[in-house]
Order: C-alpha cells, then structure tokens, then sequence
C-alpha cells in the first residue's frame, strides 16, 4: 500500500459532445484542445492515443529516476520509448471493454541486462506503472545498443 502523497501537479481537462465519439477534449491548465473519434479515424485522435502519449513520455523521464535507484546511469538522450495501448472488448456485461498495454524501450547507451534492470526497476517509479499494475494485462520490451532484446 502507498502511504499519503504531496501533490506535485494537477491536471485538468473536459470533454464535451459524444465523448470518444465526435468529442473534444481540452485542458483545462493549458492550450491544448483536440477533437476526438472512434479508434481507426486518420484526421483526429482517440482516448487511447493520448494514454499512450503520456505512458511513453511519463515511462521514458521515470527511468532517469529508476536507474539513480540502482547505481545505474539513465537512458540516452536518444532513448526511444513506444507504447501501444490496446482497446479490447469482452464478453462481460458489466465491463464489456478494457486496455492493454506493450511498451519498448530502445536505447543505443545500454546493453540489454542494464537496460531491463532500468525498465524493470521503473516500473515501481513510473506513476502510469503503479496505476496499471494488476489492473491491465501489459508486457514490456527492451532493445539494446547491440541489438539485442528482451520481452516480459
């Protein structure tokens, strides 16, 4: 269990018209207002872009603070991290739809037992991680400045 938190930020946002179906959403806190579509719509965005844009960027900025941790140096200023949010239908009445995620972690400055021991330790930093875990199927993977990968 996670004891009591200093709020550091917040961020407010609305939505307006049919939501995830010809909405719009807009922060509150700064100038940003996208229109938003149904998942598979070219010209706009969808719910599940904007949780893998902030899953990518919080994940990636949370390893700096993960490998501190562990004695490690941080991932490159060319570390790349991809995620894939995934919109998934069941055959539940009562939650007919849930997310997944797949992340990758690319980084040219570390080889691949560094870069997992950095992922892996991040997953207890990163605030998107601790909201996901062992609520959302997710899986990770890491590539390496050789090549070399690994998945879990």
């Amino acid at each position: 269990m996670l004891t009591a938190a200093k709020s550091l930020y917040t961020a407010k946002a609305s939505a307006t018209g049919g939501g995830r179906a010809n909405g719009t959403a807009k922060s509150e806190t700064t100038s940003f207002t996208v229109s938003i579509q149904p998942p598979g719509s070219e010209s706009n965005t969808n719910p599940e872009e904007l949780v893998a844009l902030g899953y990518s960027t919080c994940f990636l900025g949370a390893m700096k603070v993960a490998a501190q941790q562990i004695g490690k140096s941080g991932p490159s200023d060319a570390a790349k991290s991809f995620a894939d949010v995934t919109l998934n239908s069941t055959d539940s009445k009562t939650s007919p739809f849930t997310i997944s995620t797949h992340l990758t972690i690319e980084d040219t400055k570390h080889d691949i037992d560094t870069l997992v021991a950095v992922a892996k330790q991040t997953h207890t930093v990163c605030p998107y991680e601790i909201a996901f875990k062992g609520n959302i199927k997710q899986s990770f993977t890491a590539i390496a400045k050789d090549g070399k990968s690994e998945s879990w």
